[in-house]
Order: C-alpha cells, then sequence, then structure tokens
C-alpha cells in the first residue's frame, strides 16, 4: 500500500486584500502560518514522516509544504505542476505513480477545488455523499491506496483537524445530517402531546 497525506494550504491572504499581487502569490496570513506550524508539529509527533513531499507552484502551498518539511526534518520539497487547483485528477495521480510504489508514503500539498476532488476520488466516497466533506485550510487526511494511478484498493484512514490538532477516523465530513436529524426528533418531541414540558423555575 502507498500512504498518501493530503494536505491543505493553511489560511491565505484574501483575494480582495491582495492588492496588486497575482492569485499565485497569495502568501500564508500570520494565523496561517502559526496554525499549520502547530498541526505539522503535531504530525511529526505521530512519527509517520513520508518519503516524499510533493506540492502545488502557488506560493501559499509552497510555504505550507516548507512548514510541513521543517516540522519533519525532511531535507526537500519537490514542486509538481499537477498539484495546481485547477489540475485534472487523473494527470496528477498519474505522476505521483511514477515516482512513488508501494511501501512509499508521499505527502500532496495544494488546493481546493483539487484537494476535495482527490479526496472523494480517493475515499471512494460516491457523487451523493461528495457535498458532504469538508476539507478546510490546513487539514491533512491519511489515505491508504494500492498502486497509483488506480489506487485500489483504498483505506482513509484518519484526519488531522487544523484547529485542535486531533486525529478523527475516516474522512472528513460536514455533520449537517446529524443536526437535522437531531432538530427534527427535538421537534417531534416537543410536538408530542405525550411528553411532559418542562415547567420553568419562579425567580
Amino acid at each position: 500500500m502507498i500512504h498518501i497525506y493530503l494536505v491543505r494550504h493553511g489560511i491565505a491572504l484574501d483575494h480582495e486584500d491582495r492588492g496588486s499581487l497575482a492569485d499565485d502569490d497569495r502568501p500564508l496570513t500570520a494565523k496561517g502560518r502559526i496554525r499549520f506550524r502547530r498541526s505539522a508539529r503535531a504530525f511529526a509527533r505521530l512519527g509517520e514522516p513520508p518519503d516524499f513531499i510533493f506540492t502545488s507552484p502557488l506560493a501559499r502551498a509552497v510555504q505550507t509544504a516548507e512548514i510541513l518539511a521543517a516540522a519533519l526534518k525532511a531535507d526537500q520539497v519537490a514542486v509538481l505542476a499537477e498539484l495546481r487547483p485547477e489540475g485534472p485528477i487523473g494527470k496528477l495521480l498519474s505522476e505521483v505513480g511514477r515516482q512513488v510504489k508501494d511501501g512509499q508514503a508521499v505527502a500532496l500539498v495544494g488546493h481546493d477545488p483539487q484537494m476535495t476532488q482527490l479526496l472523494a476520488a480517493l475515499g471512494d466516497v460516491s457523487r451523493a455523499e461528495a457535498p458532504r466533506l469538508e476539507f478546510r485550510n490546513g487539514a491533512i487526511v491519511r489515505i491508504d491506496v494500492g498502486e497509483l494511478p488506480g489506487a485500489r484498493p483504498s483505506q482513509p484512514r484518519w484526519w488531522l483537524k487544523p484547529r485542535s490538532r486531533e486525529l478523527a477516523k475516516g474522512l472528513p465530513l460536514r455533520k449537517e445530517a446529524t443536526k437535522e436529524k437531531a432538530s427534527g426528533a427535538t421537534k417531534e418531541k416537543a410536538d408530542d402531546p405525550t411528553v411532559e414540558k418542562p415547567t420553568r423555575p419562579r425567580r
């Protein structure tokens, strides 16, 4: 199996605040650098150093990859043009498969929409479930796959939350469906005449 770590770049300068900077040159914000540095250190403590770190050529991704490499004490970060935001998934997986072999691990540092599309493809997420994926800035997701570019079989392992730096099993999914279900159940209970209504204490 190949261990793939998908990394979405940290929080970057907004389009509105970039001034005359081209989109490719938008850097990480101070908050983005600090938060991802903490995530990178948490990742390093897992003791799962990748054999390769590949990054998009855009400034915000390169900065994210360099922070990750520093935390891992990695010697090199390589730029892959295929990791640009609009890059096709098939072409990216073919290029990664040309360099990364069975038993190795690779970190791919990139952008949305490509990262979420890659997450859906590698995680074998159905089209109906794909909208529930939530790949936040600075998140890291591990998925183990077979030989590339086929990437089968695949096994989503965990993801590292960018704010709390906690590990969660599986894929990063929105909890909207759970919330809707819970609010629906609460409403049903409130409308049920057999349910005793709580009395408000007097002051």
